[in-house]
């Protein structure tokens, strides 16, 4: 294959297309070119554009690599643009293709003398071996250290008829609360759900987002979307899915007013939850679980093959689904540097720290001192 650099926004334009057409057989939203647009346009001084594009001999595309170099933080690091909203990443390319692509990626980005830094792949499928072939494919020496594993729950709905199938295939109890918890508020309670269209998109992500804080209010932990441009960032993303048909944002609306929201996309086969929030005033009438269950009954209707629940470990979404597949973070810095002895050092403090975190006294302090580790990034 041959390769190419793309190393600003504007060059993007050529291979648009058929990268958004490669990351939409994928069904994954965060390796779309409206995706990277999105999180990377508003952000010239702290990344720089390294999209590398694969092309067989006929010319046509073969995948992309939507790559940045992050300079928000030392040491530098090349990583997948949106890195940090962003909760499974793959290349952009058909599986049979992703090692070809990868390595055309690394050669590009040698040509480009962009060796000299350290590979900071985030939230990769750690059955996929491709990462290995780009650690194969460099001319200089690195070192793979991989660290923070998380399970992804999602919904597989192969042999799956519709929604009373998918109920069937649950537990009795599921059964029973997610009907009786949905009958009770239409009893009790005028109740639609609204799908937002081009012309309320904008008035629904506002509500959308005022759901999702009320959700966070009084937490330790604050939510990504609290993160200084993450809101403008995602309605930009939403307003270019809604263009393109992926979007699915759908508001709950209770005797006129919204009391639980979903946030998501249908890219491909696959049906995607990325965020949520509902009032805490309505959660003894279950709002948000009937909000999740009328969600995955539109996607059974969709004919999706797929319900990704993405990242987060809450436990309704284990109550949902029946499946799950591990990600985790691959760090390829060179094998003979500063780096390597920094990155391998945290790698053990992470290993050390997830045992100390059950602790609760000392788990605040500690999801603090995380975010000074080398590789820790929330611009």
């Amino acid at each position: 294959m041959t390769s190419q650099l793309i190393t600003d926004l504007d060059g993007i334009g050529e291979i648009e297309d058929e990268w958004r057409a490669l990351a939409e057989l994928r069904g994954n939203a965060f390796v779309t070119p409206e995706w990277f647009r999105s999180w990377e346009g508003k952000r010239p001084d702290s990344t720089t554009p390294l999209v590398a594009a694969a092309r067989r001999e006929d010319g046509s595309l073969a995948g992309v690599m939507p790559l940045v170099l992050d300079a928000t933080k030392r040491p530098r690091a090349i990583r997948f643009g949106g890195a940090n909203f962003g909760d499974r990443f793959v290349p952009a390319a058909r599986e049979a293709d992703e090692e070809a692509v990868v390595a055309a990626a690394m050669t590009a980005l040698q040509e480009e003398g962009m060796d000299r830094y350290m590979l900071l792949l985030d939230h990769v499928d750690q059955g996929r071996p491709w990462w290995r072939e780009m650690q194969r494919a460099s001319r200089v020496q690195r070192t793979g250290i991989e660290q923070q594993q998380w399970d992804v729950a999602y919904i597989d709905f192969n042999g799956l008829d519709g929604w009373e199938e998918y109920l069937a295939s649950r537990s009795r109890n599921f059964r029973s609360q997610i009907r009786r918890r949905e009958r009770a508020l239409r009893n009790e309670h005028r109740v639609e759900v609204r799908s937002a269209t081009e012309a309320t998109l904008r008035d629904d992500l506002a509500q959308l987002f005022d759901l999702h804080d009320r959700r966070w209010q009084g937490r330790e932990q604050s939510s990504s979307l609290q993160i200084s441009g993450a809101k403008p960032a995602l309605s930009r993303f939403a307003e270019l899915a809604q263009r393109r048909g992926w979007l699915r944002l759908r508001l709950l609306d209770v005797d006129g007013e919204p009391v639980a929201g979903f946030l998501g996309w249908r890219l491909g086969e696959v049906y995607a939850f990325y965020q949520s929030g509902f009032d805490p005033d309505w959660a003894e009438k279950s709002v948000g679980v009937v909000m999740m269950a009328t969600t995955v009954r539109s996607a059974l209707e969709e004919r999706a093959a797929e319900f990704d629940m993405l990242l987060g470990d809450e436990p309704y979404k284990q109550r949902f689904t029946n499946a799950s597949r591990p990600v985790h973070t691959v760090i390829l810095p060179k094998s003979i540097s500063p780096t390597r002895l920094l990155v391998a050092g945290e790698a053990r403090a992470r290993r050390v720290g997830r045992r100390l975190a059950e602790r609760p006294a000392l788990g605040k302090a500690l999801r603090s001192m995380t975010r000074l580790l080398p590789t820790a990034r929330r611009n």
